[in-house]
């Protein structure tokens, strides 16, 4: 399965250190039973996250940030070449083996001029995916549960169901500030979908949305509609309710307890992060 991963929004909440730093690439700690506790761009993580889930074709939709991510997910031999020099095996060993995932991998990068929404992103990468499924996969949302069992659940509901559109959920103390979703149980874990809301001031239940999911290429159709309809930006949300309207199958696969959404979207989130990881 191909996977579009998104890296084009502008992290304002996170100014004045995303000014040049797109906050997908800020460090958060990860813990290897070889190596110990890395520091390692969010980025990163997600995508050997995806490498060990056997994907190997990814294409980034990136803004003007570009160059930050472009020139961390290529290879540079000589990095390696220094750490032999200063005899820092540990290091040469790290990175050795993120190049090698890398060489493995079939990388390309799409530019989003201006963030005009995540729906215009995700329209961007329509050529890359061609007439297959695809994962869409937030470059800033890190889902951490045992051998990546949420996207074996995600995959396995959006073929059992014959679903157009899967997204993962998670339950939350406070829906207002999500996009929600609500539905009836098709079995344990997982929702059919029937009614979306952004951010509801009286929420008809506590499933949030992770902004991780499953499309069949449809999507693009809507998506275009939605943006025949918009004079500006457009968002995935609009092409979720026009799904909706048209009775189209959409599922929500929710997280186990034993499940962890990490969170980096404010200060406050971040630092809480740095905390529990390490």
């Amino acid at each position: 399965m191909k996977c579009v991963l998104t890296v084009a929004g502008l992290g304002t909440r996170l100014l004045p250190l995303t000014k040049e730093l797109p906050k997908e690439m800020l460090p958060i700690y990860d813990i290897s039973k070889e190596y110990g506790l890395i520091l390692k761009p969010i980025l990163q993580v997600i995508f050997e996250s995806l490498f060990e889930y056997k994907i190997r074709n990814y294409c980034f939709i990136v803004g003007k940030t570009k160059r930050a991510v472009q020139e961390h997910f290529t290879p540079d031999y000589d990095i390696i070449k220094e750490l032999q020099k200063t005899k820092k095996k540990k290091l040469e060993n790290i990175m050795k083996n993120f190049f090698e995932k890398l060489d493995k991998s079939s990388i390309s990068f799409t530019y989003q001029p201006k963030p005009i929404g995540f729906g215009d992103a995700i329209e961007r990468s329509k050529q890359f995916v061609g007439n297959e499924d695809f994962l869409l996969h937030a470059g800033d949302d890190i889902v951490i549960s045992k051998n990546n069992d949420h996207l074996k659940r995600l995959e396995n509901a959006f073929t059992k169901h014959n679903a157009e559109i899967a997204c993962l959920l998670e339950e939350v103390d406070n829906p207002t500030q999500y996009g929600v979703v609500n539905g009836k149980m098709l079995e344990k874990g997982v929702l059919e979908i029937l009614e979306m809301e952004e951010k509801p001031e009286k929420p008809k239940s506590n499933y949030a949305i992770i902004a991780i999911y499953i499309f069949k290429p449809s999507i693009f159709q809507l998506l275009n509609k939605v943006k025949k309809k918009s004079n500006l930006e457009f968002q995935l949300a609009d092409a979720f309710n026009l799904a909706l309207k048209k009775k189209s199958k959409m599922v929500g696969v929710i997280l186990k307890k034993n499940e962890k959404r990490i969170d980096i979207g404010t200060p406050e989130t971040y630092s809480k992060v740095l905390v529990s990881l390490k």
